[in-house]
């Protein structure tokens, strides 16, 4: 009897042991990994200036990208430049697919291309049941983010980016007065609730040496300069320039060129000391000649738009984001548009730039010579 309960008292006390090992060396793995994370992974970071650059640089959006460049190489060709920035876009959620997406930025860098990072706070696709179901979640939900219920996902994802290490632009939550989208007034969030939301993210990236990345602030229409989460959080600012054209329904105007779409915003938010792109650009066909819109636009930016130091094309051959109709915002078709774009960017202010990396983390003023 005594026996039996010794080798029972052994076998606890082993197991117990080993539980104690085991919790221990877990520990020491959690710890390991954030002194390597906090002494090297941090210092490897690129640590970007943010300071605005003297040329302008072009870059594009195309479905495919970054699993396939062929189409973008094209374009290349035929308008006589290579594109610097690539954009990408990315949902928030639980799944593969939200997590940093290395891979996709790693193709875009050794295309030679910078990555424009649109990241979406999208929130439907957390299955945390703490969370509130849908579609309550959604109300007033930038007031979560701003509270940090969406802390843990926000900071996987930016360590992620630290590690990752290079510069990158991320425009986060944008067009934030578009009905289209969940973080806007639509669901009664609030300029000051976006504001709080922004700074809660920028302070947590920070904290993890998030200085590869280079903040975009996208705003939708005049108006939003309610919006700003201010000069010491934005790095640069973007805008949005669709002209749908005789898509459009009801009388009056509907065919407008760049510049009378980008002034009354462009004016109104001058006096922002950063950098501008045109993050998103493109015009139909229906109503007028889309390769004359697009030479204006050059001619436009070069005359006026000074702050605008990059343009997007958007070249998406089959947009629903509209959700009313199916829009070919390609020019790589056209070759009307394309004769147009090439000659503007002849013997002008855009060039591609190779190292266009490197010359973001420059600590000179201005960037670019």
């Amino acid at each position: 009897m005594k026996r039996r309960f010794f080798i029972t008292s052994m076998v606890i006390a082993y197991a117990g042991l080993m539980i104690i090992i085991f919790a221990g060396i877990k520990n020491f793995e959690i710890h390991a990994r954030e002194w390597y994370y906090n002494t090297v992974t941090r210092r490897m970071v690129s640590n970007v200036s943010r300071l605005p650059v003297n040329r302008r640089v072009l870059g594009v959006y195309r479905p495919e990208i970054p699993y396939s460049f062929s189409k973008a190489y094209e374009i290349e060709q035929d308008i006589g430049m290579r594109f610097t920035l690539f954009s990408i876009y990315q949902a928030w959620g639980d799944n593969n697919e939200h997590l940093f997406p290395s891979a996709l930025m790693n193709a875009i860098v050794a295309n030679g291309g910078v990555p424009v990072l649109t990241w979406e706070p999208w929130v439907n696709k957390f299955n945390n049941p703490d969370l509130r179901p849908m579609p309550r979640r959604e109300q007033r939900y930038l007031l979560d983010i701003a509270e940090g219920v969406y802390d843990e996902f926000i900071v996987q994802w930016a360590r992620e980016a630290v590690t990752w290490g290079k510069p990158f632009f991320l425009r986060f939550a944008h067009e934030m007065s578009n009905p289209q989208y969940p973080w806007t007034p639509k669901n009664n969030n609030s300029p000051e609730e976006y504001i709080q939301a922004w700074w809660h993210i920028r302070e947590l990236f920070d904290s993890l040496g998030a200085d590869n990345i280079i903040w975009v602030w996208s705003p939708y229409k005049v108006g939003d300069i309610k919006y700003y989460p201010g000069d010491k959080y934005v790095d640069w600012v973007a805008l949005d320039i669709f002209n749908f054209g005789e898509l459009i329904s009801g009388g009056g105007q509907r065919w407008f060129s760049f510049d009378q779409m980008l002034d009354p915003i462009y004016t109104e938010l001058e006096e922002i000391r950063k950098p501008f792109m045109i993050a998103e650009v493109g015009s139909t066909d229906r109503g007028g000649n889309r390769g004359v819109w697009y030479r204006e636009m050059f001619s436009q930016i070069f005359s006026k738009y000074d702050k605008v130091k990059a343009v997007i094309l958007f070249d998406n051959p089959s947009d629903r984001t509209s959700g009313r109709w199916t829009i070919d915002w390609s020019v790589g078709e056209d070759h009307t548009v394309i004769d147009e774009i090439k000659t503007s960017l002849e013997n002008s202010e855009f060039t591609y730039v190779k190292d266009y990396s490197d010359r973001l983390m420059s600590t000179e003023e201005g960037g670019l010579k």
